[in-house]
């Protein structure tokens, strides 16, 4: 995973394989890379945090990966982040809406 800093945006960069046998280390990642984004945006004093999820760079998905994007979805609205996953493949938009996940994450 690939944290990306602009300064219009806060994007983290998802790479490799959503598939159960990665959870473990997508969700190590994310976590760090979470962490870097709340302290970033308590300094700055925002208000309104919104973090882009771009899934550009993932090359697999099964229904493991999209517990894992949920439990990314949680876990920023825990915090007051609206979460938004970008770039998703067709394939993954289609299992999403399979599972009726689509209702429940945000893709753009």
């Amino acid at each position: 995973m690939t944290t990306v800093n602009s300064p219009s945006a806060q994007a983290i960069q998802l790479n490799g394989m959503l598939v159960r046998s990665q959870v473990s280390t997508q969700l190590e990642f994310w976590n760090k890379a979470f962490q870097a984004f709340l302290a970033q945006a308590k300094a700055s004093g925002s208000q309104q945090a919104e973090l882009v999820v771009s899934l550009k760079g993932i090359e697999k998905v099964d229904t493991a990966g999209l517990a894992v994007l949920l439990q990314l979805s949680r876990q920023a609205s825990q915090h007051g982040v609206d979460l938004v996953f970008q770039d998703a493949s067709p394939q993954l938009l289609a299992l999403a809406q399979l599972c009726s996940l689509n209702k429940l994450l945000r893709f753009t």
